[in-house]
């Protein structure tokens, strides 16, 4: 029983540290920056006709994004990985319902739900992603994407109502969201020095 009860213990001390090292996920800003990038390709590839092109770059914006993590980041704050993987399956459900909500919109257009969801497009598709940065901020704690989340939303009921092209709004929401990735990542550089590997004895 007692190691039952020690086992328990540790499982829960561990649940509580990783639920608040969370928000250290994104301390850097890295990932505010992929969304962002993300949506100015998104914008950009609009205005050239080439979204056939988006999920190769939002692809190449994730490794970069994990490649600076390991040169800016760990460097920094060091690096952790618990037994359950909480931050790494949260990245992967969201990609993952990222592509099953844009499968779902593209095919409800084309379906009898067409006459709801065609005219407002933009909207809903603004709609879906937005709220699933949003997902990704409260499952890692992170208030800021839910602006990130809200800016992308908008940018879809900027040219629904507003008549600003579409690609003009993602990539604005897409600048701001960048910004607000530079403004972190270069308050995580100014608070957090490389760390000295070298042994001094």
């Amino acid at each position: 029983m007692t190691g039952v009860t020690r086992t328990t213990k540790e499982e829960l001390d561990t649940g509580r540290l990783e639920r608040r090292m969370l928000p250290y996920y994104t301390q850097d800003g890295l990932w505010d920056l992929f969304v962002g990038a993300c949506a100015i390709a998104w914008g950009v590839l609009l205005r050239i006709d080439g979204m056939s092109f988006v999920g190769v770059v939002c692809g190449v914006a994730a490794a970069l994004a994990m490649l600076l993590r390991q040169r800016i980041t760990y460097p920094r704050v060091g690096y952790a990985r618990f037994r359950s993987a909480g931050a790494s399956r949260g990245v992967i459900a969201g990609l993952v319902g990222f592509g099953a909500a844009c499968i779902l919109v593209v095919l409800s257009s084309r379906t009898a739900l067409a006459g709801v969801i065609r005219p407002y497009f933009p909207v809903w598709m603004g709609l879906a992603i937005g709220a699933l940065i949003a997902v990704a901020g409260r499952a890692f704690n992170v208030r800021r994407f839910y602006l990130h989340g809200a800016l992308i939303f908008l940018a879809g009921v900027a040219h629904q109502w507003g008549g600003v092209p579409l690609w003009l709004a993602v990539t604005v929401a897409g600048a701001i969201i960048v910004a607000v990735g530079m403004v972190v990542l270069v308050r995580f550089l100014r608070d957090n020095p490389k760390m000295d590997m070298e042994i001094h004895g």
